[in-house]
């Protein structure tokens, strides 16, 4: 999801994409930061792959497509001299990167955040995370790449999606991944301090309503009507405010921190079928409760979560009060959970109906399962009413 830009960024942001396109400039150094995955040289590589590793060099570099969205991904394979072929140096990694206008608007600023992320937070946390090399990122121009293991490639990871089929174990996995997150840093005084580059919930919220969603998300509301349930969609009108409202619990109550975006497709399965989350730039301060209503509402089908949804919720709530974070009564707990729904939805309505600052970032048949699951749990819970 885009963090706000004003005018004068984004006029900047163009003229460098456009001079990038232009000059195609390839990286010699790895001071410097590829504009795209194809700008990568042997010679940016070798430091950062190579290190520790005396006389390894990398030889080649070739380049695949693998998807787009917010940001550009590709595959990355690449050869090495004799001593890094003897020393079983990795070879196939997994790159995102900004290459155009909109997604420098949309990753661009908060690529920092990812990178700060796996430097500062990862190393804190016991989860499930892609196996980072490097980030490299410039604000003036909007440039980024980040640099993962291909995750498919070393360990048969499989990525997730809306068709992925969640076990009951699965879905608890899940949400113990997420209590350890919440709970590790729940309350930390260094949310103040040194991690205070971690944006409020709030910043978070209100930088995706100033990009212009609020049309895109009345529009997918129309254009998804046949899939919403009758009574939400005559309540419709009060679905961004119900969002706007589910901010008194990030301001209430003690902070923790968030991944923010924990739809199917930022989740993947080990080779042992144990849930990994990756897609970190949205990470904010806030509310556990965010995360739990958006990952159950989103990863479980409506059937399944009908019928394991208060069970999981306790579950969580165990997990949380294990993994350090508070211990939470299960009634304020289901009322925290049934208010961040409206606010989960509307990362999907304006990806339907994206504003002309953000990129068409998922396939309509993913946004429109996702509006149908998320609205079906707000009916369900009664949340507008």
């Amino acid at each position: 999801m885009p963090t706000s830009v004003d005018l004068g960024a984004r006029a900047r942001i163009s003229a460098y994409t456009i001079r990038d396109h232009l000059t195609d400039t390839p990286c010699a150094a790895p001071g410097e930061v590829p504009w795209r995955a194809e700008a990568l040289t042997p010679a940016w590589l070798t430091p950062v792959l190579c290190a520790g590793t005396q006389g390894a060099a990398v030889t080649a570099v070739e380049v695949r497509d693998a998807s787009s969205g917010s940001s550009v991904r590709k595959r990355i394979t690449v050869r090495y001299n004799e001593a890094g072929q003897r020393a079983g140096l990795v070879r196939l990694f997994f790159a995102k990167t900004t290459p155009t206008v909109l997604t420098r608007l949309t990753s661009g600023p908060s690529a920092g955040q990812e990178a700060k992320f796996f430097a500062q937070l990862r190393p804190l946390l016991d989860i499930e995370t892609p196996v980072h090399r490097h980030s490299a990122h410039d604000r003036i121009s909007g440039r980024a790449l980040h640099l993962f293991e291909d995750l498919v490639a070393t360990r048969d990871v499989r990525f997730c999606d809306y068709r992925t089929e969640f076990s009951r174990a699965q879905l608890e996995a899940a949400l113990d991944l997420l209590a350890r997150l919440h709970g590790r840093l729940h309350g930390d005084a260094r949310l103040a301090g040194e991690f205070a580059w971690i944006p409020t919930y709030e910043v978070f919220f209100d930088a995706l309503a100033r990009t212009g969603t609020r049309r895109g998300h009345d529009q997918a509301l129309e254009q998804a009507r046949s899939l919403l349930p009758a009574r939400l969609y005559a309540a419709r009108e009060r679905l961004w405010p119900a969002a706007e409202a589910g901010l008194a619990a990030h301001r209430e109550e003690t902070r923790g921190v968030v991944h923010s975006d924990v739809h199917p497709g930022n989740w993947y399965l080990t080779a042992e079928g144990l849930p990994g989350l990756c897609d970190w730039q949205c990470i904010a301060q806030g509310h556990w409760a965010r995360d739990l209503a958006y990952a159950l509402a989103s990863m479980a089908s409506i059937e399944q979560r009908r019928a394991c949804e208060r069970d999981l919720v306790a579950h969580y709530l165990a997990r949380l009060a294990l993994h350090g974070g508070p211990r939470v009564g299960f009634d304020h707990a289901w009322q925290r959970y049934g208010e961040q729904l409206p606010g989960a939805l509307l990362m999907w309505t304006p990806t339907l109906c994206h504003p002309p600052t953000m990129p068409d970032m998922q396939p309509d048949d993913v946004s429109l399962e996702m509006i149908r699951r998320l609205t079906t749990a707000i009916d369900d819970l009664g949340v507008l009413a």
